[in-house]
C-alpha cells in the first residue's frame, strides 16, 4: 500500500485501500500499524483534521477496528 506523508508531530504517513477498508499509519518513531474495517469516511476525516495524532487515539484506536502491528 502506498502511504502519503502528512503534517503531524508524531505521525509520518498514512495510507488507505478502499477495496479492503485498510488504513495504515506510519509513526515518526518508526512503528507501522494496520487497521482493517475502517470506512473511507474515517480516513478522509483523518486527512482533514488538524490534530491527526489525537484523532488516531480517539477515533481509530477506540473504533473497534482490527489492529495489526507491522513494525
Amino acid at each position: 500500500m502506498q502511504r502519503r506523508p502528512i503534517r503531524s508531530t508524531s505521525l509520518k504517513a498514512v495510507g488507505y485501500d478502499a477495496d479492503t477498508l485498510t488504513l495504515e499509519i506510519e509513526h515518526r518513531s518508526g512503528s507501522l500499524v494496520r487497521y482493517t474495517g475502517v470506512p473511507e469516511t474515517v480516513y478522509q476525516a483523518l486527512l482533514a483534521v488538524s490534530g491527526k495524532a489525537m484523532f488516531v487515539m480517539q477515533v481509530v484506536e477506540r473504533g473497534g477496528y482490527e489492529r495489526e502491528q507491522l513494525r
